[in-house]
């Protein structure tokens, strides 16, 4: 038998795992770009204070522009602050301030151009939805309805606090032309979408719902006057005089009452003095009565002869 011979080292068995003393790829990797790394950071943090101070410079100035608009109260005033702030939301504010002012003053016309402005300018401005509704209220009530509903329909459909009442405005003008149906679409959707966040407006909806075209009661024809009667001609009778008909009296119209003139006022009598008083009239007294005559004796018969 040959001798099996010991195994050397290159035969021998090989580790499961080996744990690399080298520095990782990671490692490797800030070692060569630390000096970047710490210029990147550098730069971030640069950045973020410059980011932070524009924003606090930005606040300043909105602040300050809200307060110069605050200050306003004319429309010289107000068209100042939307030139001085131009493309800010302080300059549009005063754009609409202004068309406030202008319609109060009937300046109708010339409160409808300031909006058509603010919209032409400011399409991102937090407040164009109710800009849109004042102007088609103003539309509305000069009696542009088709553009009124063109404003109403773009207020309506930016989803904000005015939206509900440009779909009421839309229900009305729908209504006064006679589309029911359509008026019932726009309060419905008042009801459906606006339910909750507008309680007011929906309840506008409400009532408008029970009121939507119905005819309102036809006033009777007033009747017309009576003939005034005449008096009828006679008839006349063949053969014989003329028939003498009996006029039909004609009551005459009742002649004013004559005013009378007011009596004049007699001025009170002088006071009298009082009249003197008499003093009693004496007493006389009684008249002594007479005693009764005597009576005579009666005379002696005498006797016969």
């Amino acid at each position: 038998m040959s001798e099996k011979s010991a195994p050397t080292p290159a035969q021998g068995p090989s580790p499961i795992g080996e744990i690399s003393q080298e520095p990782s790829s990671f490692e490797a990797f800030l070692d060569a770009n630390q000096k970047r790394l710490v210029i990147v950071g550098i730069l971030a943090i640069i950045g973020l204070v410059a980011y932070v101070i524009y924003n606090g410079l930005q606040e300043i100035g909105t602040k300050k522009a809200a307060a110069a608009v605050a200050e306003a109260r004319t429309v010289p005033e107000f068209e100042a602050a939307s030139k001085e702030y131009e493309g800010k939301n302080a300059g549009g504010s005063a754009l609409i301030l202004k068309s406030q002012l202008q319609w109060r003053d009937q300046q109708q016309q010339e409160a409808i151009k300031t909006l058509e402005e603010f919209v032409a300018s400011y399409p991102e401005h937090p407040a164009r939805g109710s800009a849109m509704t004042s102007l088609g209220s103003y539309q509305q009530q000069l009696g542009n309805l088709e553009e009124a509903k063109k404003a109403f329909t773009d207020a309506s459909s930016g989803g904000d606090s005015t939206s509900s009442l440009a779909l009421l405005s839309l229900g009305d003008i729908a209504s006064q032309e006679g589309e029911t149906e359509k008026a019932r679409e726009f309060y419905n959707t008042i009801i459906t979408d606006y339910g909750t966040s507008h309680p007011q407006v929906k309840t506008l909806a409400e009532q408008r719902l029970k009121i939507v075209g119905v005819q309102a009661p036809a006033l009777a024809a007033p009747k017309p006057a009576e003939p005034i009667p005449t008096p009828a001609e006679p008839i006349p009778t063949p053969g014989g005089p003329a028939a003498i008909s009996n006029p039909v009296l004609v009551p005459d119209a009742p002649k004013p009452a004559e005013t009378t003139e007011p009596a004049e006022t007699t001025e009170p009598a002088e006071n009298t003095e009082p009249a003197e008083t008499t003093e009693p009239a004496e007493t006389t007294e009684p008249a002594e009565t007479t005693e009764p005559a005597e009576t005579t004796e009666p005379a002696e018969t005498t006797e016969p002869a």
